[in-house]
């Protein structure tokens, strides 16, 4: 994958990712609204504002509805998390890229055999070592996950 589109399919995770956050924060706020409702409604009953029947039926209404909101929510925080993960991956994929990058740089100088340059080296080696293992690993769990 080619850096632009390796940024690409960042942008394109960050706003699916800032979509599901606005999806979730309006889930939120319908599963409180509801259980408002089914704290308030049982009064009116109470009270006489509704008859006992309206009061029941009114409640079964809500309770769909709740249960229906927290079973969207909880298949939204599924996708959520697989598309941080995906991110999460894409991004260690350009850290890595970078620090191949900058590798390359360090090498082709003339100062390349001092004692400094080749600590940074081994440093960046090490992080190519470590982030290429991190990506494979998130790669490797999402192809088990589909198969």
């Amino acid at each position: 994958m080619s850096v632009s589109q390796l940024e690409k399919a960042m942008a394109n995770l960050r706003i699916s990712l800032a979509e599901i956050e606005n999806k979730e924060a309006q889930l939120d706020a319908q599963i409180t609204q509801f259980r408002q409702q089914l704290r308030r409604v049982p009064r009116q009953a109470i009270y006489g504002q509704a008859s006992l029947d309206a009061s029941l039926a009114a409640m079964g209404e809500i309770e769909e509805r709740l249960a229906n909101a927290e079973s969207l929510r909880r298949r939204l925080l599924r996708i959520k998390a697989t598309a941080a993960q995906e991110l999460e991956a894409l991004t260690v994929l350009k850290q890595v890229d970078e620090a191949r990058t900058a590798l390359t740089n360090l090498r082709r100088r003339p100062d390349a055999n001092t004692p400094e340059t080749a600590a940074e080296i081994r440093r960046l080696e090490e992080f190519i070592a470590e982030g290429s293992k991190r990506a494979e690993q998130a790669i490797t769990a999402r192809y088990e996950e589909r198969a």
